[in-house]
C-alpha cells in the first residue's frame, strides 16, 4: 500500500487537474457506477467528525475527517484528515494519503469550476474572507480560471493576515494582494470567497452587487452564517456542489428561511452539463454554496493514485 503527504499530493496535482477532473466525473464518468452513502456526522463539543465513504468504478474510498474551528488560534490547521483509497472489487488498501490538501485542492476546485461558468470572463479582482486553507485553494481555483490580477483580504487576525499575504507573494509573485476591510473586500471584487467558521454573516450590505460572484465555502453547519440575508433575498437561483447542503449549510437553511426554493436550486452537475444556458448569469450576482461530497474526495484521490502510478512507471523505465 502506497502513503502520500501533503507534499507529495501538491506535487502530483495541481487544482487545475482537480477541476478538470470533476468535470469529467460528470461529463464522462459511469454514473451508475456511483454511490455515496449517509456520511457519519458526530460532534464533539465545537469540534465535528465525519467519515465519508463513497463507491466509483473500480474504486472505493473512505475519508475520515477532524475539523476543529479553534485550532487557527492555536496556529493548526482547522482540519485535519485521512483518505484510504481501496480497490471495489477486492477490498485491498490501496493508497493511504494525508488528506488536508486532498480536501483543500477538491473544495477549491468545485467554487473554481462555479467561477468558471457563472463569473464574468473579465473577472480579475479576487476579494477573500479568511485566510485558511480554503482561502488558498479558491485563489488558487481563481487564478486558474480567470486572469487574476490583485487581491483583497480579510482576517480578524492581523497575523493571519500578513502570513497569508506572505504565501501569496512567494507563490503568485505576479499578484498585487492587499489587506482590505470586509467592505472593501466586497465592494472592489469581482469573485467573492468567504472561507470562515463563522455563526454570523461576513458581507456587509453594498447597495450593488450585479456581475460579481460570490463562493461560500465555510458555513458547513446549521447553526453558521458566512452570506447576509440581504444577499439571499438578492438572487433568483442559487448553486450548490449538492442538494444535502441545503440541510447541512446554515447559510442555505437561512436562504430557505427567507423565500429559496428547493426548485430553484443548480446543482454543481447541472451547472457543468447545461452550462450554456447559464451565461447569461455572469451579469447577474450569482451565489455557489459548497459543503463538500465523499465522491469529490474520491475522485481527486483515484487522480493522484493514478497519477503516482504514472510517475513510478515513468521513473522505472528512465532506469531510476
Amino acid at each position: 500500500m502506497q502513503y502520500l503527504n501533503n507534499d507529495q499530493i501538491n506535487e502530483l496535482i495541481s487544482i487545475s487537474d482537480v477541476i478538470e477532473t470533476i468535470e469529467d466525473f460528470y461529463v464522462k464518468g459511469d454514473q451508475a457506477s456511483v454511490s455515496v452513502p449517509e456520511r457519519m456526522h458526530e460532534e464533539d463539543g465545537d469540534n465535528t467528525i465525519l467519515l465519508m465513504p463513497s463507491f466509483f468504478e473500480d474504486y472505493y474510498g473512505t475519508k475520515l475527517v477532524g475539523v476543529a474551528p479553534g485550532n487557527p488560534s492555536l496556529h493548526k490547521s482547522t482540519i485535519h484528515a485521512l483518505m484510504l483509497l481501496s480497490n471495489r472489487q477486492t477490498m485491498e488498501p490501496l493508497a493511504m494519503m494525508e488528506a488536508q490538501e486532498l480536501t483543500a485542492l477538491r473544495t477549491g476546485a468545485l467554487g473554481g469550476i462555479s467561477m468558471k461558468y457563472l463569473s464574468n470572463e473579465e473577472s480579475s479582482i479576487v476579494g477573500i474572507i479568511g485566510t485558511g486553507v480554503q482561502a488558498f485553494s479558491h485563489l488558487q481555483a481563481a487564478c486558474a480560471v480567470r486572469p487574476i490580477k490583485h487581491v483583497y483580504v480579510y482576517s480578524r487576525s492581523e497575523e493571519n493576515v500578513k502570513r497569508y499575504i506572505e504565501k501569496v507573494n512567494r507563490i503568485f509573485p505576479e499578484l498585487k494582494i492587499n489587506y482590505a476591510t470586509p467592505i472593501e473586500v466586497i465592494e472592489r471584487a469581482d469573485i467573492i470567497i468567504t472561507a470562515t467558521s463563522s455563526k454570523t454573516p461576513v458581507l456587509p450590505e453594498v447597495p450593488d452587487l450585479a456581475g460579481k460572484h460570490i463562493v461560500g465555502c465555510g458555513s458547513f453547519r446549521p447553526f453558521m452564517q458566512e452570506i447576509s440575508d440581504y444577499i439571499f433575498e438578492s438572487i433568483d437561483e442559487m448553486y450548490v456542489d449538492t442538494m444535502t447542503a441545503l440541510k447541512e449549510s446554515g447559510d442555505l437553511i437561512r436562504a430557505q428561511e427567507r423565500g429559496l426554493k428547493q426548485e430553484n436550486v443548480v446543482t454543481l452537475e447541472d451547472l457543468i452539463l447545461n452550462h450554456e444556458q447559464f451565461k447569461s448569469k455572469k451579469n447577474e450576482l450569482t451565489v455557489f454554496k459548497s459543503v463538500g461530497m465523499a465522491v469529490y474526495d474520491l475522485v481527486t484521490a483515484i487522480l493522484i493514485y493514478e497519477k503516482l502510478l504514472k510517475s513510478d512507471q515513468s521513473d522505472g523505465s528512465s532506469g531510476r
